[in-house]
């Protein structure tokens, strides 16, 4: 039941594999693609294997990876099957002009220079999360994608794995009932706090939206050893993003009054050395759903978590009833490559995905001004160097 990002690739390659099969034969389309891949060995790498986000797509053919590390580029050069390396991407989108170009490199620094280059090559973009840094850097990118005409998609996994889909559809169903809360915690390990919300919270704040819809407003705590952040708390954190706090517990607003509490904090002791603590509780008038990793979704048949031993239990979730899941959002690129033919937006687009650094500088804000923010965030900087 666990998926982790490089399941992930695999069950995307599997995908793939299924859509050449000769019984999917009259629906392979036409038109062929040309992608590249840009990577930064030793500074975010290839993200979580996504030099080999094209591998097993019939209409796309890799012509081309590249990555100053000479070895690293190989190394993706052999993995991808891509037929010409590069030591500069700016080279390669000059020489190549691709279609596709997926930017893999986990560490969003350089992600503005790398989209910004390729979607001036006339190219649409398969991109690892975090998207960027600030909301600014992610205004940027989509006001250059509009122009251009380029398309968007962001690493966020779990609009493409079915347990979330499926949970998704059961939600929308009134499985649970009306929503009462919603608890999320992030995976909590060394990068508790800031750290774990820009690196991992992320993926739980588009779930949430995925779930819930666009949030209102946040009000955010977020501190070290026990007190307010300041400014001399700011630093770069084992990744060089620029984060603040060992402990956050931020609020968001979502419609419906639906109130999502998500933190992430800081401990000693055996319970920091466990794994599979990142998860979250959905609390219904009806129902109450769960996820933990490493156990996979639950629910249970009543809207209270406490019970005596002879009343409700939790169980697997059921399956939901017949819902629209196209075809072409079960893998990424499939989803990209629809909305390029289509001119539509693809599941989790960079639309989606700023909206989740968005959430981020608003947890900043909300506990530096010790005040509700309100989204869409007037200042598009990051809020942590105001401190």
């Amino acid at each position: 039941m666990r998926t982790t990002r490089r399941k992930f690739i695999a069950m995307a390659a599997a995908a793939a594999a299924w859509a050449k099969s000769p019984a999917r034969s009259a629906d392979a389309p036409a038109k062929r693609y040309r992608a590249a891949i840009i990577g930064r060995t030793g500074g975010g790498d290839y993200g979580h294997g996504y030099d080999q986000i094209f591998n097993g797509l019939e209409n796309v053919t890799v012509v081309a990876v590249a990555d100053p590390d000479a070895a690293g580029r190989q190394t993706a050069a052999q993995r991808s099957g891509a037929a010409r390396q590069y030591a500069d991407f700016r080279d390669m989108l000059r020489r190549e002009q691709p279609d596709l170009v997926s930017i893999a490199p986990r560490q969003p620094d350089c992600h503005p220079d790398m989209c910004l280059a390729a979607i001036e090559a006339g190219a649409s973009l398969f991109i690892e999360k975090p998207f960027t840094e600030t909301p600014a850097d992610a205004d940027r990118i989509l006001a250059a994608a509009e122009r251009k005409g380029a398309r968007i998609v962001v690493a966020h996994t779990r609009r493409w794995t079915p347990m979330f889909v499926k949970a998704g559809a059961l939600l929308r169903q009134g499985w649970v009932g009306q929503v009462r809360a919603v608890r999320c915690q992030g995976k909590q390990d060394a990068r508790a706090g800031g750290e774990d919300m820009i690196v991992l919270g992320t993926h739980d704040f588009d779930l949430m939206r995925f779930y819930f819809g666009n949030p209102r407003w946040c009000q955010a705590s977020v501190t070290v050893g026990g007190r307010d952040i300041g400014k001399a708390d700011v630093r770069f954190g084992k990744e060089p993003i620029r984060v603040a706090g060992d402990t956050i517990h931020a609020l968001f607003a979502f419609p419906e009054n639906v109130m999502l509490h998500w933190s992430s904090v800081t401990a000693s002791g055996p319970w920091a050395g466990q794994r599979g603590r990142w998860g979250f509780e959905i609390l219904g008038t009806r129902r109450c759903m769960a996820y933990q990793d490493g156990l996979g979704f639950v629910g249970l048949d009543s809207p209270f978590l406490a019970h005596t031993a002879d009343t409700p239990r939790w169980r697997p979730l059921p399956e939901p009833e017949a819902f629209p899941w196209p075809e072409h959002h079960r893998h990424p690129v499939r989803s990209l490559i629809h909305a390029m033919e289509t001119s539509t937006q693809p599941a989790c687009s960079g639309h989606d995905a700023r909206w989740t650094i968005e959430m981020v500088a608003a947890v900043y804000e909300a506990q530096r001004t010790h005040a509700r923010v309100k989204f869409p965030l007037a200042d598009r900087e990051n809020p942590l160097l105001k401190f």
